[in-house]
């Protein structure tokens, strides 16, 4: 999308934090519950814990949406519009920073 229209994906508000697992989970075919579809660390196994184990899902979450790993010495994680999970997940498939350093204007970057 970036590529076919640039300047329209930086257009999104400052990430102030998520409602995964609070209001909403994923759960895949094989019975594993995360806190999206994109922050699938610690899973929950359905099958085995039950619907109980949902009650977690929460805790997980907020500690993975927490600036750590590759942003947490970044000085403009205040200003970030990408969540931790995806900025991770483009961290780690070595995509350019454009695509998920998302800090709005030229000039902050």
């Amino acid at each position: 999308m970036t590529a076919q229209a640039p300047g329209f994906l930086d257009k999104s508000s400052v990430f102030k934090g998520c409602p995964a697992a609070h209001t909403f989970f994923h759960v895949d075919p094989h019975s594993l519950a995360t806190m999206c579809k994109v922050g699938r660390e610690n899973p929950v196994d359905l099958m085995s814990e039950g619907l109980d184990g949902l009650l977690r899902l929460h805790g997980i979450a907020d500690a993975q949406v927490l600036r750590t790993g590759g942003c947490g010495g970044c000085q403009l994680s205040a200003t970030c519009r990408v969540c931790r999970p995806l900025a991770k997940a483009y961290q780690e498939a070595k995509a350019p920073l454009n695509t998920y350093r998302q800090h709005g204007s030229e000039e902050t970057q």
